[in-house]
């Protein structure tokens, strides 16, 4: 035999080997062993019945099997509250960043406007504006001036000969 074969007869078991290398020993097949001691043998199972008038025995109720899906919907849930959070927060960003830009872009034209009011006031402070707005608010030049100087004794002089305003287009000898 080229493998390894049982062969059961009772309470005399052999086995037979095929050499796996070279045999130190002058006898080419083993001779089978002999098993001392007494054989095992299992009886035959069978279903049997309980007998008529007996009070039938509550059967055990397993512990009922862990169930997946609970642990499967609240990973799910998880992931889909994550995911919306996560676009709510995307969402929120987006529009602070709309309004940002809204800002920005109002805060440009608030700055133009500021430059263009600013160069109006420098505009209107130089004397020949000052002139035209004073004669558009029906102010007139002043002729000469008198200067009235006081004393230290309480004294007063009056200096330069004062004349009174002329209306432009008035006839200045009064009439």
């Amino acid at each position: 035999m080229s493998a390894t074969a049982r062969v059961h007869t009772g309470s005399l078991r052999a086995r037979a080997t095929a050499p796996a290398g070279p045999r130190t020993s002058p006898r080419a097949n083993p001779r089978p062993t002999r098993r001392t001691g007494p054989v095992h043998v299992r009886p035959a199972l069978r279903l049997v019945s309980a007998p008529v008038g007996t009070p039938a025995r509550p059967r055990r109720v397993a512990a009922p099997k862990r169930r997946r899906a609970p642990f499967v919907v609240l990973v799910v849930s998880l992931l889909a509250g994550t995911a919306l959070a996560l676009l709510l927060l995307n969402t929120a960003i987006a529009v602070n960043s709309l309004d940002a830009t809204q800002q920005r872009a109002a805060n440009a034209e608030l700055a133009q406007q500021v430059e263009r009011l600013e160069q109006q006031v420098t505009t209107a402070r130089t004397p020949a504006e000052l002139a035209a707005a004073a004669a558009a608010a029906g102010l007139v030049p002043a002729g000469a001036a008198g200067h009235l100087v006081i004393a230290p004794d309480g004294t007063s002089v009056v200096r330069g000969t004062p004349a009174p305003a002329t209306v432009p287009g008035a006839d200045p000898a009064g009439g």
